[in-house]
């Protein structure tokens, strides 16, 4: 089996966002003009303040998507939570 195949959804997706979230505020040709207007800002400015804040979201959805598809990884694997209460404790006690 390819290592391709074995790629979780969870990766493409979070990938498509990311390069989403990276991408389309490169397209120049998209915002490069000054109509339509938005509380008196032209397009170019509200647009890419615009997507200051969907870049965020979708890293943000990103970072919880792969947060959750490490936890179930983890726990598929018997290594248990990294972030439960006891996790540090269990620590100290190698030392």
């Amino acid at each position: 089996m390819s290592r391709l195949s074995a790629v979780k959804p969870a990766y493409w997706i979070s990938g498509v966002l990311l390069v989403v979230a990276v991408v389309v505020p490169l397209l120049v040709p998209t915002y490069a003009k000054v109509d339509p207007h938005l509380w008196g800002f032209p397009f170019f400015y509200w647009y890419q303040l615009m997507w200051v804040f969907l870049s965020a979201i979708l890293v943000s959805i990103s970072y919880k998507l792969l947060r959750t598809e490490e936890r179930r990884r983890r726990a598929a694997q018997g290594l248990g939570d990294p972030e439960a209460p006891d996790a540090g404790a269990a620590k100290e006690g190698d030392q």
